[in-house]
């Protein structure tokens, strides 16, 4: 017998498929996010100038002078966002 807050619906068959994949899709995306804490996402170095406003030359500066923590594997740089967002804070100028 049927309790009082359930309530059954009839769907055609293609209908459920594709609510099923959009699920499946769905789980997949969260999944990926769960993986990924949004304080220790990396981004690309050379991504970082333009998120920054300054040019390359100078984002270099910011690394040779370690005044911006990085992770270098081989050629290829990468950089915290949170480390990132620490920087531009140290510098933000209030009222």
């Amino acid at each position: 017998m049927q309790q009082d807050n359930e309530i059954m619906a009839l769907l055609p068959q293609k209908e459920l498929g594709k609510i099923k994949s959009d699920l499946e899709l769905i789980k997949s995306k969260l999944d990926s996010l769960n993986q990924e804490s949004f304080s220790e996402q990396f981004i690309e170095s050379k991504r970082v100038p333009k998120l920054l406003g300054v040019c390359p030359r100078t984002w270099q500066g910011y690394r040779d002078n370690k005044e911006i923590p990085f992770i270098q594997f081989g050629s290829k740089i990468w950089v915290k966002r949170i480390d990132l967002e620490a920087f531009l804070n140290k510098y933000y100028i209030t009222k």
